[in-house]
C-alpha cells in the first residue's frame, strides 16, 4: 500500500511537468503523437484512441459513436476527482440511467511511466461499465481540443459537434450533469452555451 501511495505521489508530481513538456513540444512543431485529431471550425470532434477491453485493446474512432449523445471524460493516473466519481459509483449510476440515450467515454491520457495494464486494472477495479479508451502522449489532442485541464468533460451531440464543456468539478458533475444531459436530449443548445465553459473553435 505504501509503495502504491509513493507511486501515485510520484505520478502526481511528474504529471504537470510532463504536460508542460508535451505542450511546449507541440507549440514548437514537434510530432508528438499522431491520433488523427479533427475539430472542424463548426465544432465537430473526432480522433482515434485505444479502446481498452478485458481481452486487450484496439483502435477506435470517436466518430463510430455518432447517433448518440457522447460525454468525453478526459482523465489521467492520479486524478483524485475522477477516482472519486468512479469509486463512489456516481458515473456508473449516471450511465446506467441514460445508457439507452448517451455514451460515456473516458479518455485516459497516459505517459511513458504508465502502462495499458495499469489502465486495464483501473477499469476492472472501479467496475467501469462504459467505454474506456487510452491515448499515449497526447500533446496534439490537448492542443487541438484546447483542453484547459486534463480533467475535463466534453458533451458531443448525435452528429459529433461539441455543445458543452466543463473543467472537472465534482459537485457540478453530481448536481448538474443530469440537467445538462436533459438539455442535450432536448437540443436546448442556447441554454447549454450559457452554462458551458468557453468552447473555442
Amino acid at each position: 500500500m505504501q509503495g502504491r501511495k509513493c507511486s501515485v505521489m510520484r505520478r502526481n508530481q511528474l504529471m504537470p511537468l510532463a504536460v508542460t513538456f508535451i505542450l511546449l513540444g507541440a507549440v514548437a512543431g514537434a510530432v508528438i503523437y499522431t491520433n488523427n485529431v479533427v475539430k472542424s471550425s463548426e465544432g465537430r470532434v473526432d480522433f482515434e484512441a485505444e479502446l481498452v477491453t478485458e481481452e486487450g485493446s484496439r483502435m477506435f474512432r470517436i466518430s463510430e459513436l455518432r447517433g448518440k449523445i457522447t460525454i468525453l471524460e478526459f482523465t489521467y493516473i492520479g486524478c483524485s476527482g475522477c477516482e472519486y466519481l468512479h469509486r463512489t459509483g456516481y458515473m456508473q449510476q449516471l450511465y446506467s440511467k441514460y445508457k439507452d440515450k448517451i455514451e460515456i467515454v473516458s479518455i485516459f491520457l497516459y505517459y511513458p511511466y504508465d502502462s495499458l495494464d495499469y489502465i486495464r486494472r483501473y477499469r476492472e477495479e472501479f467496475k467501469i461499465n462504459w467505454k474506456y479508451m487510452a491515448v499515449y502522449r497526447s500533446g496534439d489532442l490537448i492542443m487541438e481540443l484546447k483542453l484547459p485541464a486534463l480533467f475535463t468533460h466534453l458533451f458531443l451531440d448525435e452528429d459529433g459537434f461539441e455543445r458543452f464543456r466543463k473543467v472537472g468539478n465534482i459537485n457540478y458533475v453530481k448536481e448538474m450533469f443530469p440537467y445538462v444531459i436533459e438539455l442535450m436530449l432536448e437540443e436546448d443548445y442556447e441554454t447549454l452555451k450559457r452554462l458551458s465553459d468557453p468552447i473555442e473553435g
